[in-house]
């Protein structure tokens, strides 16, 4: 069994939560074995939860219209996948995969839901964590396509009137 709070504590998602507030938060997670190929989660499906690797490493994939899935990123313990779907309920946007044996802590939408009615501080506090996670996901997309407008640009010699 995995202790979940020193792991939460260590998350660079919840690394700012108060001690008090990760003690309560790792009561609301579920801990869960994995094993190599697993899909936990599948690009276009339903998923509403929220990983946190424990132990072993994930990735995501992504498909790309005429080619296999495309690897968008390794996750290893103390990394989390799934924030967006947590929150806004639409299909995965990415597939994310048990790339070895290990244990993920697992927080459902439902639960989540749940916590907005019955501790409202700790609520708080895990939605300021995913606001500020997915604002600096965006931040580092906007990035990533400015340098691919401008690699774009420098290739073709067109300029932006």
């Amino acid at each position: 069994m995995v202790d979940r709070r020193p792991l939460l504590a260590a998350s660079p998602l919840f690394a700012t939560l108060p001690p008090d507030a990760v003690d309560r938060l790792a009561g609301w997670f579920v801990s869960r074995p994995v094993i190599p190929g697993e899909v936990l989660i599948e690009e276009g499906e339903a998923a509403s939860i929220l990983l946190v690797v424990a132990t072993g490493s994930l990735v995501v994939a992504k498909r790309v219209d005429g080619h296999p899935e495309a690897l968008v990123t390794r996750i290893g313990p103390g990394g989390h996948a799934g924030e967006v779907d947590l929150v806004d309920d639409e299909r995965a946007s990415a597939s994310v995969i048990a790339e070895t044996s290990g244990t993920v802590l697992v927080l459902e939408a439902q639960r989540l839901r749940r916590m907005l009615v019955t501790d409202r501080r700790l609520f708080a506090h895990v939605a300021r964590a995913l606001l500020v996670d997915m604002a600096q996901k965006v931040r580092s997309t906007n990035d990533r396509v400015r340098e691919a407008i401008a690699w774009g640009l420098d290739a073709t010699g067109e300029a932006i009137r």
